[in-house]
């Protein structure tokens, strides 16, 4: 699920404050396929069947959110989880085969990741960066985009 300009920016220097900050960050993945995104569905072998019904929508972003894992804390915005969100997700999910359990719905935690691999000790540091830039502008979720992993391509399913 991409945004609209303004909130993609936004995200966008988050990730430049964060490597500033000498922080891991995701303005470093410089491939294609990266930007500021929040992910719907994943899993090792996706298949999509159709493409969802799909109308722009207002979304805002929410606090700072860490996920832990072995290899470092997981760093990301939630997203305010509102109707057409959760509607959308719903949808999409009927349409996903082989989709990892933590992105069904009722397990799902809507976010927009900011940096992976943080170090315990860097937790703070990345907060008080985050809090010097000041709030994020509510936006719009514009476009869909299919991530096949296989091909290591990207599908936009519907961009507006």
């Amino acid at each position: 699920m991409t945004f609209d300009d303004e909130l993609d920016a936004a995200v966008r220097a988050r990730w430049r404050a964060l490597t500033e900050a000498g922080l891991p960050s995701l303005s470093t993945h410089q491939g294609a396929s990266n930007r500021p995104h929040v992910t719907m569905s994943a899993g090792a072998t996706l298949e999509l069947q159709g493409r969802p019904d799909f109308r722009p929508f207002p979304v805002r972003l929410g606090a700072p959110l860490f996920f832990p894992r072995r290899s470092g804390a997981v760093l990301a915005l939630g997203v305010v989880p509102g109707v057409a969100l959760l509607e959308l997700h719903d949808r999409i999910a009927a349409l996903v085969q082989g989709a990892s359990d933590h992105t069904r719905p009722g397990f799902w935690t809507p976010h927009v990741t900011l940096s992976r691999r943080l170090t315990r000790e860097q937790t703070a540091k990345a907060l008080d960066t985050l809090a010097a830039i000041g709030p994020l502008p509510d936006g719009r979720v514009l476009g869909l985009r299919f991530w096949n992993d296989g091909t290591r391509t990207v599908s936009d399913l519907v961009d507006t």
